[in-house]
């Protein structure tokens, strides 16, 4: 784990803990006591993990690149059900509590800290309601709206909490909330606005080159300077065509780069969008934000023995091909097995993948149409089945699902195995 990785990690864990130890603290003071209540508290919490959520998908890359694309969804949508549990509790106690009863929630009969309260709550449902889904052709809509949304909802929250008083008067707690108050001012200032509006990650279309009929690759030069840090084989980049901050992004791994910053994203027509970038002209302005994701396999140097399988489905063979790009410019040593699970009579990138496997010791196996079974990974699997192997699975969530089920059976252990879905 990088340095930037392990200090955001901590960021993180302080964002959780620090709020429940001030509240054990104060809880426990006589004279703090009194600012703490199971509904203030629960509140306090809520607020928090919606913060803490807000980080998580505000494309930190030391974050992503700890996290990746997989652990970082689960995380998100896990501490999503987190606040909605102790959001609930929240609102319970404070209708139990109230001498008003359930004439609390009545947004026309209460003050301006529960009336934002009551909004902000709402606001919640319709999140939870109109969660993006990455299969709908309206992905990219509702993916803003869904931003845009937790922002405004998130700013209710820590207006709810500084209009009532009681905890920002804790002095324990006024601190934890300042930190944090820094800490989302700055994700949110540098996502919104930095990246978005100060043409950092400006490219031009250099070129659009067919791979077979429903697919391409975009070559992207930077208009002003490349991707720093520069993009590790494996990672990806989210893409918009337009400057807007709102603007539609879709993500896009990177199957090749260059020092001087040239990028090569092979994309299916799978949308409105990626068939976009088909039609796009050259020398036309994108934006690009990255470079992020884990899917990256570590550098021989830094290991003894083991070599790395790879298992590609569709374009999943896209990471795979910037991993062998990058190995065969290093001439690694490793032992490199690849299984490509494609269309019958696709064959993604075969000249290059032979070209490869001149330069690199290099097996290929694919599978011309047939579904993934235990025969072909065992075709693949080092003899042994060496735990100091690695093994990359890409792919849409089917493929990756199968390949899991027979590696596991197999007895390869989960912990050498690195995924990353798409679809």
């Amino acid at each position: 784990m990088s340095e930037q990785g392990r200090t955001w990690v901590m960021v993180l864990a302080l964002m959780v803990l620090m709020p429940i130890v001030a509240l054990m603290i104060s809880a426990g003071s006589p004279q703090l006591a009194e600012t703490v209540s199971l509904t203030s508290g629960t509140g306090l919490v809520a607020a928090v993990l919606m913060v803490t959520i807000v980080v998580v998908v505000s494309r930190v890359r030391g974050l992503t690149r700890v996290l990746g694309v997989e652990l970082g969804v689960a995380l998100h949508r896990r501490l999503g059900v987190a606040v909605v549990g102790i959001t609930v509790t929240h609102v319970v106690s404070a209708v139990a509590h109230s001498h008003r009863g359930l004439g609390i929630l009545n947004l026309f009969a209460v003050g301006p800290p529960i009336k934002v309260g009551i909004i902000a709550v709402v606001l919640m449902v319709v999140l939870v309601a109109l969660r993006p889904r990455a299969r709908s052709r309206r992905y990219g809509l509702s993916s803003r709206i869904h931003a845009a949304l937790g922002i405004i909802t998130v700013l209710l929250v820590v207006a709810h909490v500084v209009l009532f008083g009681h905890l920002p008067e804790n002095p324990l707690v006024g601190v934890t909330l300042g930190a944090l108050g820094v800490v989302l001012v700055g994700v949110v200032v540098r996502r919104w606005i930095a990246v978005p509006l100060l043409d950092r990650g400006l490219h031009l279309v250099s070129a659009v080159r067919p791979e077979s009929s429903d697919t391409s690759t975009v070559v992207l030069v930077p208009a002003w300077r490349a991707l720093d840090p520069a993009p590790e084989p494996g990672q990806f980049v989210w893409l918009r065509l337009r400057r807007l901050p709102l603007a539609e992004e879709h993500p896009f791994t990177i199957a090749a780069s260059t020092r001087a910053g040239r990028l090569e994203l092979t994309v299916r027509d799978r949308g409105p969008f990626s068939s976009g970038l088909q039609a796009l002209e050259v020398g036309r302005h994108v934006w690009v934000d990255g470079p992020h994701g884990a899917f990256v396999p570590i550098a021989a140097t830094d290991i003894t023995g083991g070599g790395l399988v790879l298992i590609a489905g569709g374009v999943g063979i896209t990471p795979i091909m910037s991993i062998l790009r990058a190995h065969a410019a290093a001439a690694d040593p490793r032992a490199h097995a690849l299984l490509l699970a494609e269309r019958e009579n696709e064959a993604l990138f075969a000249t290059e993948i032979l070209a490869l496997s001149r330069r690199l010791d290099l097996s290929v196996l694919r599978t011309g149409g047939h579904r993934l079974d235990p025969g072909m990974l065992c075709a693949v699997l080092p003899t042994g089945v060496p735990e100091s192997h690695r093994y990359f699975v890409c792919g849409p969530p089917p493929l990756v699902g199968a390949a899991l089920d027979g590696l596991g059976s197999l007895g390869v252990p989960a912990r050498a195995i690195t995924t990353e879905r798409f679809g």
